[in-house]
């Protein structure tokens, strides 16, 4: 992943961005110490060389307190692979970090900004966190839910196949071992009910059955891991005679 310094001159943070985290940090000055940070999105995701949507400017404040001196920024990333800290920002000076998409899925999952404020003396008077994720994409392709139509009583089978973008993020491979959860919502109702799961093969392919009792929409979801983004299937109705 790539992520590159952002400076802003004192005089332009002065304002607090909309969706800054702000908070009071902890010790006996709790009440004099003023943090700001702001994250965009807490969920970027990442497509590779597909798409730059996981593209954002993360931002931070130097502390603000009758004691506090200066502030330490920095960013710990999942992998240990950190960026360059800022480790002398003044009170109430902007800085941040242009973060882009990861390279590989090595460089996925979560990341932590953090300020720590200091005084005069270096001694650490509190500090505070946000974080985002990065995460590769995938897709749930081919969802069927079959036959179509069925009779009631019988076996209908919901299949479809997991993929992700691959460890280098240049195309999309098959996502092995993973339980795509499986949902119905009759017709005419407006609630989706949980049916069971099914775990995916070596190439990402799924298969479960169902005894048909009415008609209604089948939909399969995977709901994502630290590194992969979650994702749902298309919807498929089914006739239930």
């Amino acid at each position: 992943m790539t992520i590159e310094h952002r400076i802003v001159s004192g005089a332009a943070a002065l304002a607090v961005a909309a969706g800054a985290l702000v908070g009071v940090g902890g010790g006996a000055d709790a009440e004099t110490l003023k943090f700001r940070i702001e994250v965009p999105r807490h969920l970027s995701v990442s497509k590779g060389e597909y798409s730059n949507a996981c593209a954002m400017d993360v931002w931070a404040w130097g502390t603000e307190g009758s004691a506090v001196a200066y502030s330490k920024v920095s960013v710990i990333a999942p992998n240990g692979h950190n960026p360059p800290p800022y480790n002398r920002v003044l009170p109430g000076y902007q800085v941040g970090y242009g973060v882009g998409c990861a390279g590989s899925v090595d460089h996925a999952g979560k990341y932590r900004i953090r300020v720590v404020a200091y005084d005069k003396s270096g001694k650490a008077l509190g500090s505070r966190e946000d974080y985002w994720y990065e995460k590769f994409d995938t897709v749930v392709q081919n969802f069927n839910a079959a036959p179509e139509p069925v009779r009631k009583g019988k076996t209908l089978y919901v299949s479809g196949r997991l993929r992700r973008v691959n460890n280098i993020g240049t195309a999309y491979t098959g996502y092995s071992g993973k339980s795509m959860r499986i949902y119905f919502r009759p017709t005419g109702g407006k609630t989706w009910t949980y049916m069971g799961s099914a775990k995916t093969n070596s190439s990402g392919d799924f298969r479960k059955g169902f005894k048909a009792k009415a008609s209604g929409t089948w939909r399969a979801y995977f709901p994502g891991t630290s590194r992969f983004d979650k994702q749902a299937s298309r919807d498929d109705y089914v006739q239930v005679r």
